[in-house]
């Protein structure tokens, strides 16, 4: 004779998280502490825009690149953060992580 089968147990799914809402970059804040020579980590705590992990900073590095390229400002005018060494030093850094990254 054969032993009834006992049903299964179903899994309980875990909860669904819900997705990160994509939150808008503060350009006009970042330029104006930029402007005052505050460093990296003081915008970063400023705007409330420190990861976790390893590159906690990163965020707001990549906000302060695409910055330096041009952003529009308050009026709609596009305008570029001015980096704080020399033009030289910009493009021999560009060049150094051009050969590094090839």
């Amino acid at each position: 004779m054969k032993k009834p089968s006992k049903t299964r147990k179903k899994a309980t799914r875990p909860a669904k998280r819900k997705t990160a809402k994509r939150r808008p970059v503060p350009y006009e804040q970042i330029a104006d502490l930029w402007a005052q020579e505050k460093t990296t980590p003081e915008i970063a705590k400023a705007i409330g825009r420190v990861g976790k992990g390893d590159d906690r900073y990163h965020a707001l590095r990549v906000a302060l690149t695409k910055m330096h390229k041009g952003f529009k400002n308050a009026e709609g005018d596009i305008v570029k953060l001015p980096h704080r060494v020399s033009q030289k030093t910009v493009k021999l850094a560009t060049k150094a992580g051009k050969r590094a990254s090839s």
